[in-house]
């Protein structure tokens, strides 16, 4: 059976392109070393048949494995549609952190060899996005946003992993609405916030990460530490960088 064919079994319709993309990618991996392989047919029908049975997983589909049962999988369908996310078997997070397949398979021709955590990933995006990919990003969240606000009795682990997303897809232009899951009551959430924003070495957001490491939870003040050190760190290296120029 072939991957077009596995996919329809299971109602998934991707566009030509990207399984065509799909295809030669794996040809070129064939006889070759690498850390991150495309599934099999077997594998992958056998793969999308236990996650589908989850909830937070019910609309990816996974294409790649480590071998160590993890695995990066894609969106296909919602709002997050075809963009991949990392299924990791000890900590589950399924923000995206590609924009599609062809920025992945792309990143892996070059560094085929190189572990997960060394890839250079999409998300979180820097300032340097195309204003296409912006508009992109911010429909994104606002649809994750809307999903949000419908449905206020969604499961915990759901509500989450969407918020996750939302967090991740946040373009640098916007990130000032980050603060508001800064006090989240779920501990993760607040963790997820407090990193993004030092991620993004958000300045705006300094008092308010203080006020976490007084008064967090236990992950969101460990995260609020860390993000203040981030924060710090761009900081001294902008005044750094400044002094060069002037010199």
């Amino acid at each position: 059976m072939s991957l077009r064919e596995v996919l329809e079994q299971h109602a998934i319709y991707l566009p030509d392109d990207m399984l065509e993309a799909l295809l030669i990618h794996r040809k070129k991996q064939e006889g070759r070393k690498v850390q991150l392989r495309l599934l099999s047919e077997q594998e992958l029908a056998e793969s999308i048949e236990w996650m589908a049975q989850i909830e937070v997983f019910k609309h990816i589909v996974p294409l790649w494995t480590d071998d160590h049962s993890n695995y990066v999988g894609l969106y296909a369908e919602g709002p997050l549609a075809y963009r991949l996310c990392y299924i990791n078997h000890e900590e589950t997070d399924l923000s995206p952190v590609y924009r599609n397949a062809a920025s992945l398979i792309a990143e892996l021709g070059q560094n085929p060899v190189q572990d997960w955590d060394q890839l250079h990933k999409d998300y979180p995006s820097g300032g340097d996005i195309s204003a296409k990919q912006l508009t992109e990003d911010i429909r994104c969240k606002n649809e994750l946003q809307a999903i949000l606000e419908k449905d206020s009795s969604m499961e915990d682990d759901v509500r989450c992993q969407l918020l996750y997303s939302l967090m991740a897809i946040t373009p640098v232009s916007e990130v000032d609405s980050l603060l508001l899951y800064v006090d989240d009551e779920d501990m993760y959430v607040q963790e997820r916030a407090c990193m993004l924003l030092g991620h993004h070495g958000y300045e705006p957001a300094t008092e308010l990460l203080k006020e976490v490491v007084k008064h967090g939870s236990p992950n969101g003040k460990l995260a609020a530490r860390k993000a203040l050190s981030m924060i710090r760190a761009k900081q001294m290296d902008m005044r750094i960088k400044k002094q060069t120029n002037l010199t």
